[in-house]
């Protein structure tokens, strides 16, 4: 896809975008508006990021298709059984719901494999290896993730306690999508991908300090 923004131009506007949205949780006037934002701000991180997609196929696009559609599958059963991640519901700020969970669910979980793949592929090239580090920078960033969604209505946990059985399940998730995110399409290193993980993780990492 032939695109006339740069990588670094791409990162800077990311950066401006989750530095206003940084700036907008923190002011009690602004931070109703920042939470009604949210879903709009998945959107727009995603469309960033495959803007530098170089190899769109058919491979590519099927295999996207899959993890999303997995992810948000997964999250269903989550929250009609209680087995997986643990008790929890979601609230009103990821848009609308289908079985009781977001649709954009489906865009998480594709944002966060796709991020973490790419950073992976750069530490090693082992496949197995490759999956434990995708699927540890996917818990790492659950981690600081879980207080700033139960803050902000994302979602909400049985008796207010984030339990241990969550990472484990987004660990085991995260390195089965791994696995066959890997096995079954190939691409190149997408320029924008470690910059919106480190933006992310920055984000979610300087609002979890500032709220402890």
């Amino acid at each position: 896809m032939a695109i006339k923004l740069k990588p670094l131009t791409a990162g800077w506007l990311v950066l401006i975008i989750y530095t206003v949205g940084f700036v907008g949780f923190n002011i009690t006037e602004t931070k109703s508006l920042m939470k009604s934002l949210i879903w709009v701000n998945l959107v727009i991180t995603l469309v960033f990021l495959l803007l530098f997609h170089k190899k769109w196929n058919k491979e590519f696009i099927i295999a996207s298709i899959v993890v999303g559609v997995c992810g948000y599958l997964l999250e269903v059963l989550g929250v009609k059984t209680g087995v997986i991640f643990g008790h929890y519901q979601y609230g009103a700020n990821l848009g609308f719901k289908y079985w009781d969970t977001p649709l954009m669910m489906f865009v998480n979980w594709l944002l966060t494999v796709y991020l973490t793949r790419q950073i992976a592929e750069q530490v090693t090239k082992d496949p197995m290896l490759h999956c434990l580090t995708g699927a540890a920078l996917m818990v790492v960033l659950d981690f600081f993730i879980e207080p700033f969604a139960v803050r902000n209505d994302m979602w909400s946990w049985q008796n207010g306690i984030i339990p241990i059985q969550n990472y484990i399940a987004w660990f085991i998730a995260g390195f089965v999508f791994h696995y066959l995110y890997l096995k079954s399409v190939k691409f190149t290193i997408n320029k924008l991908s470690l910059s919106i993980y480190l933006i992310q993780l920055a984000f979610f990492i300087g609002l979890y300090l500032l709220n402890k």
